[in-house]
């Protein structure tokens, strides 16, 4: 079973770049080339960013269009349901 990553709380820039490099890695591990927009977006008063998946093989897109917030990119690649 594959090691359960959660979501940071973030607080700063430097918890901010740390759950990006984290969604990157699991992608990886699963053979998925991690795609970003790179700008920080405040949703509920905390930054967010948009997240899409490809697969690295094939580059198709396996994400939904409008992109994945670090939480739904977490879930996405853990195959995790939650509120």
């Amino acid at each position: 079973m594959a090691k359960k990553l959660q979501t940071i709380c973030v607080h700063s820039a430097k918890d901010f770049k740390k759950q990006g490099k984290n969604i990157t890695k699991l992608a990886k591990k699963q053979g998925l080339i991690a795609i970003t927009n790179r700008i920080s977006l405040f949703i509920d008063g905390k930054p967010c960013r948009r997240w899409w998946f490809a697969d690295k093989k094939t580059e198709v897109l396996l994400s939904v269009e409008y992109g994945l917030i670090d939480k739904e990119a977490v879930n996405f690649l853990t195959n995790e349901i939650t509120d």
